[in-house]
């Protein structure tokens, strides 16, 4: 991979407390914001973004006299492609930097690229689910796929990638580490995934939250990695911690990162709320429960799988506290049916 400018260079914008911010366009799905603490050794990163994103880092370091080189300490969030695909080869430009994570996520991963393709059979799977129309669902597929291969071909442009991801430091729960002059500390908050960490700077009260909250909605992806349950676990847990600025990693900064945190658990309850109403007006898939739910405009953007994701986490709760009962059809496809004692 040759590392050049893009067209457009983002911006490395100072946003307070010390921290830059520079926001990755991608693919798929809403740009990646990068947060960047300058230390006393180098450049400290919470996540680098999608593999093809390297360049548009590179040269967003550079409009501050900066490169990948002086990168020395990056923080993984969580394994999504999304955040820590740039790793498989960002060593070969950043020799120095070493990568943090979770204990569990370096064995629970191992070949990212085997890992993703088990994550790609997950999200199909999902469709096959929500979809009977079988038109419509080659259409989704074939459109997923070709996603799936434009990250498999960028990562065989390069010879100097690693399959294997390596973490060089492994990171527990309320762990402490002072990177660069800078102490931080690590909530191990699963729910949108399971290796999922929230970076923590004490001294600031500055929570970075990864995708556990963007805006006031929340990305469970119940198939392969997210739990529901633990969601709303981990969201008690953030609402005891003394949280002045919660920052995303997609979109905006949380503006109140308490109230928010409620408003997303009132907005779970709502949806559940929702899906029991509806199927009280009759039985439906997991696609027309999505649509009712969200929207149909989440068919417009990257947002598909994470909004069938989340709908279908409420169901699998639902089903398990015996108000639903799926009828499995040909192919995967499922339809939910309210059982006439909740009616």
């Amino acid at each position: 991979m040759i590392i050049t400018h893009p067209k457009r260079i983002p911006p490395m914008e100072e946003i307070g407390d010390d921290i830059f911010k520079i926001i990755l366009p991608q693919p798929f799905y809403a740009p990646n914001n990068i947060y960047i603490y300058h230390g006393d050794d180098g450049l400290i990163l919470i996540d680098s973004g999608y593999i093809e994103s390297i360049p548009m880092l590179q040269a967003s370091l550079r409009t501050r006299g900066y490169s990948l080189k002086d990168i020395r300490h990056v923080i993984y969030t969580h394994n999504h492609l999304d955040h820590i695909s740039s790793a498989l080869v960002l060593k070969a430009y950043a020799p120095k930097a070493i990568f943090y994570g979770y204990r569990a996520m370096q064995s629970g991963v191992g070949n990212y690229l085997e890992s993703m393709h088990l994550f790609e059979e997950a999200t199909e799977d999902l469709f096959r689910t929500a979809y009977g129309d079988p038109l419509e669902l080659e259409k989704i597929l074939n459109a997923s796929r070709n996603g799936w291969n434009t990250f498999y071909s960028k990562f065989k442009e390069t010879k100097k990638g690693d399959p294997n991801l390596k973490i060089d430091v492994t990171i527990d729960h309320n762990d402490s580490l002072e990177l660069g002059g800078r102490k931080f500390r690590f909530i191990h908050t699963p729910g949108h995934n399971l290796y999922h960490i929230t970076p923590v700077c004490p001294k600031s009260g500055v929570y970075f939250s990864g995708d556990l909250i963007i805006a006031n909605l929340t990305a469970i992806y119940s198939q392969l990695d997210g739990s529901l349950s633990d969601y709303h676990f981990t969201l008690s847990k953030l609402l005891e911690e003394p949280i002045r600025r919660l920052l995303p990693a997609h979109g905006h900064e949380i503006e109140d990162p308490k109230k928010t945190i409620l408003l997303v658990k009132k907005t779970l309850s709502i949806l559940e709320k929702g899906v029991i109403r509806r199927l009280r007006e009759g039985s439906s898939d997991l696609l027309h429960l999505m649509e009712a739910a969200i929207g149909k405009k989440v068919h417009n953007g990257g947002h598909l799988p994470t909004a069938l994701g989340l709908i279908y986490s409420i169901v699998q709760k639902l089903v398990l506290e015996g108000w639903i009962r799926i009828e499995s059809r040909e192919n995967g496809y499922e339809i939910f049916h309210l059982l006439d004692s909740r009616k």
